[in-house]
């Protein structure tokens, strides 16, 4: 008889999870009374203790009321945990509730009312309240101790399988956290975790989840906006008949909400075979034979199929009675038809099945195969920890990953402190990201690219500096130097008004440019994802990271122009970095994709000694100098020019001290004034940095440094210094200051030539702050690379290699006319401009202020002649063993 117990296990058993649930057959069992209960006593028993069930005898409860109770009842039969299912057995709200109501009929309240009748009036304002308060209470004690614990768990965590990813959801919506203080996404995500955790367990534990259905059921339906006590206390009223088919349709629907297939993470998905009820109801007009036939009408009339499976003993007269048909008079017909159709789309197929008990016995012995219902309840559990556990672990991976690129952007990174890479590619920058000055001209700067990608066609290029500065003063001249770069884009970016427009991107290479290959390399993955980008421009200084930087903006294959970076070589690549001499030795060769737009350091070193030997110090006989330089590592720009000012510096017959060496790190810059003074030098030169130039100003003249008036020549880097504390350096009584600078508006101030648009602005007083050298030769670099672009432009976006055509015809009559001078790359094979404008200043004397040009070598438009002036002839922008055609 195992095939026996194989077809109802093959009954109760669900379809797999996507297929829809399949209709359950009433098997009513005929024969003698014992041998058919016995019959289907057999064909239960060995699903017993591993799916939702119950055996109920017959003559055991007097009313289907009491039989309703027992099976779905707060202790009923199929409330009880299963062991081995992993999944909470099915719970009935519904049809508890309605029994409660029932059973208040019975219960009458210790105090008789006035009117005498229980159960009150439907209408009545006391019958309400008392239900009211029934009500309540009945709420509070239902789940006491610790079952109650156990469901109002289930509750929150069913809830919470929905919530935590739809909070999740809108703590990833609203941007996620950029830092530690703006955590508002997080809070929002959690609010909505817990708040719909929170309400929909409550309306779980409560019932007001379900209770809506009571609206839609024929049954003593609840009516619209009826009150739940007031609805129990029509139900404590009403016939007996109509609370019991209220009840069987109910416990019905409870068990269809435990197995029906939720949107939202539930039980049902796990469940894995049906109910099973073994019912005798041999027993005419029992209570059992009423639930049975109660049971097989509502299903039929509502369409509700219940998901059990029944198993009944039944008396040979069931199978001789007849199914009720539609029927009526001709004349209504209408309504009949009206029926009928009703009844098709209900779609509820013939529910009873027929057999007769056989006299051999159905053997016990037979264990079902389970292992498919439990991997399925398994997997129901692990679906429940993923969207439990799961989003919280992508959140926090997500807001790992989004702090690791500064808020989320897709090509920068959090090291060491720093935001590194390009910041604003995904439209705007973080906010609070380098300090108010910075974040306020890149808020800017994303305005207009909002402008430049709406407009059309558009051109990105990458500004490449130094924006997180660590422990920046006020006064730090790397501050000035970001902010005038920056200021000098804005203004430019925002006069382009012709197609293709102009994007500019920013990208911090961090302090010191101390991750600038790691900057490099974020450039050149986004410049291989986006064929808007087309160069970078910047270097602002002349450091080991910047070296790196070129390095693999070489390899890219992307133009780049350098603004104030002026080392000799900085441009200079080995693709073999085996390769040690030979044609350009150990230096390589000079990148192709390299444009420096200011004079190199040799070309001012050669003009700074010829100034001090022909000038400064033409009168002296046999004069000597000293060379100040900085020793901190990484630092390309002072040993270089401290190289080229001795290489310069004995071409015009200056002898030289051993040079006097500083370190940022170590201090010791009054000490390194100190030893150039004992050496009582004609001419000290300054190839440090601008940080420490006031302080060497300051130590030089309170220090021994000779008779007269102490000789100060230094290199460009200190243009800020000297414009911020200029008045302060002219009141020195013993010291005369002089420098190298590589732009300015004093270049143009003679009126012999007409300056640029910029220029002019700048001579009515406009960024009075800024430092100029970073200004004029940023605003240079920018018009030099649109200039290009909008050359390269035919009707669709130019490649890289346009622009490097382009920007590499720019010589001869082709040559640019900029703020800082003429820009003409026919010099050499590296791509200096040639003979570019470089000048000697003064500070002025006390009182005065400001600075003076002393002579100038560059022209400052094309068509300009020639400098005349002694110390400009064949001013070399190289030395000769490097010079290269």
């Amino acid at each position: 008889m195992a095939d026996l117990h194989g077809v109802v296990e093959g009954l109760v058993r669900r379809p797999f999870f996507w297929l829809p649930d399949r209709p359950l057959p009433l098997v009513f069992v005929i024969g003698h009374d014992h041998d058919a209960f016995e019959s289907v006593r057999r064909l239960a028993a060995p699903f017993e203790d591993c799916l939702t069930h119950a055996s109920v005898p017959a003559a055991q409860h007097a009313s289907v009321r009491d039989l309703v109770t027992a099976l779905a009842g707060e202790r009923g039969q199929l409330g009880r945990p299963v062991g081995g299912s992993f999944l909470p057995p099915p719970r009935f709200p519904l049809v508890q509730f309605a029994l409660w109501a029932r059973r208040q009929r019975d219960e009458r309240p210790a105090v008789e009312p006035a009117a005498g009748a229980w159960p009150p009036d439907p209408q009545s304002r006391a019958g309400y309240d008392e239900f009211k308060e029934r009500l309540k209470q009945w709420r509070r004690g239902r789940y006491g101790g610790d079952r109650g614990r156990r469901t109002v768990a289930d509750f929150v965590g069913r809830a919470a399988t929905t919530w935590v990813p739809v909070g999740t959801l809108a703590a990833w919506w609203a941007g996620g956290a950029s830092d530690l203080v703006s955590l508002l996404p997080w809070a929002l995500g959690v609010l909505v975790a817990m708040a719909g955790t929170g309400a929909q367990a409550m309306l779980s534990i409560r019932g007001s989840f379900f209770n809506g259905w009571f609206r839609r059921q024929p049954y003593l339906a609840r009516k619209r906006f009826e009150r739940l006590p007031k609805y129990a206390l029509r139900l404590a009223s009403a016939s007996e008949e109509d609370v019991e088919r209220l009840l069987v349709h109910a416990m019905c629907q409870d068990l269809r909400q435990a197995y029906q297939k939720w949107i939202i993470p539930w039980p049902s998905w796990g469940r894995g075979l049906y109910g099973l009820l073994a019912l005798d109801a041999t027993q005419p007009g029992g209570a059992v034979e009423r639930f049975l036939r109660i049971l097989e009408e509502t299903t039929e009339e509502t369409g509700l199929l219940p998901p059990v499976l029944v198993l009944a003993a039944v008396p040979e007269s069931v199978a001789t009675t007849p199914r009720p048909v539609i029927a009526g008079r001709l004349a209504e017909l209408p309504s009949l038809i009206g029926d009928w159709r009703t009844t098709v789309r209900r779609r509820v197929p013939p529910l009873r099945l027929l057999v007769s008990a056989s006299t051999r016995p159905v053997d016990e012995d037979y264990r079902p195969r389970l292992l498919a219902t439990r991997t399925r309840a398994i997997g129901y559990w692990c679906v429940m920890a993923l969207l439990v556990i799961g989003p919280i672990m992508w959140l926090a991976r997500n807001q790992q990953d989004r702090n690791a690129h500064c808020g989320g952007l897709p090509w920068a990174e959090h090291v060491g402190g720093e935001c590194v890479g390009v910041v604003n590619t995904a439209g705007h920058g973080p906010e609070s990201l380098f300090g108010r000055s910075i974040d306020d001209l890149i808020r800017k700067i994303d305005g207009n690219n909002a402008v430049a990608r709406d407009s059309g066609p558009y051109v990105s290029v990458v500004l490449f500096g130094e924006y997180s500065i660590r422990n920046a003063q006020p006064d730090d001249d790397r501050l000035s130097a970001a902010v005038s770069e920056l200021t000098a884009v804005e203004a430019y970016q925002r006069s382009v008004s012709n197609t293709p427009r102009l994007e500019v991107l920013v990208a911090n290479a961090g302090d010191q440019f101390s991750r600038a290959g790691r900057t490099a390399e974020l450039i050149s993955g986004l410049a291989a994802e986006d064929p808007h980008v087309l160069g970078v421009i910047g270097f602002q200084r002349s450091v080991t990271g910047v070296e790196e930087a070129i390095r693999t903006l070489h390899a890219a294959k992307i133009p780049m122009l350098a603004t104030t970076a002026t080392a000799d070589r900085l441009g200079y690549v080995r693709d073999d970095p085996a390769e040690v001499n030979g044609g350009t030795t150990a230096y390589g060769r000079p990148s192709p994709y390299y444009f420096h737009l200011s004079p190199t350091n040799y070309r001012e070193a050669v003009l700074a000694a010829r100034f001090a030997r022909r000038r400064l110090l033409a009168d002296v006989e046999g004069p000597s100098a000293v060379i100040i330089q900085d020793q901190s590592s990484g630092d390309r720009y002072t040993n270089n020019l401290a190289d080229d000012y001795g290489k310069a510096l004995r071409e015009e017959g200056i002898r030289l001290h051993e040079p006097v060496y500083y370190s940022v790190r170590g201090g010791g810059i009054a000490e390194a004034a100190s030893l150039a003074c004992r050496r009582k030098p004609d001419l000290i030169l300054y190839a440090g940095r601008a940080p420490e130039f006031l302080g060497f100003l300051s130590s030089v003249e309170g220090d021994d440094c000779g008779h007269g008036t102490v000789k100060v020549l230094a290199g460009d880097d200190v243009i800020k210094v000297v414009a911020d504390h200029g008045r302060e350096i002219g009141d020195l009584k013993r010291v005369e200051v002089h420098y190298a600078a590589l732009a300015g508006r004093e270049l143009w101030r003679d009126g012999a030539t007409a300056p640029t648009r910029f220029v002019q602005s700048l001579l009515a007083g406009g960024n009075a702050h800024a430092v100029e050298d970073n200004l004029i030769l940023t605003y240079d670099a920018v018009s030099l690379f649109y200039y290009a672009a909008n050359r390269a432009y035919q009707g669709r976006l130019p490649s890289r290699g346009d622009i490097l055509y382009r920007l590499a015809l720019t010589s001869g009559r082709s040559a640019w006319n900029g703020s800082s001078g003429v820009i003409d790359f026919a010099g050499t094979e590296a791509h200096d401009p040639a003979d570019k404008a470089v000048t000697i200043m003064k500070v002025n004397g006390t009182g005065a202020g400001g600075s003076t040009v002393l002579v100038r070598c560059g022209r400052l438009r094309v068509d300009e002649p020639r400098a005349r002036d002694p110390l400009c002839k064949d001013l070399p922008d190289v030395p000769s063993e490097q010079a290269t055609p």
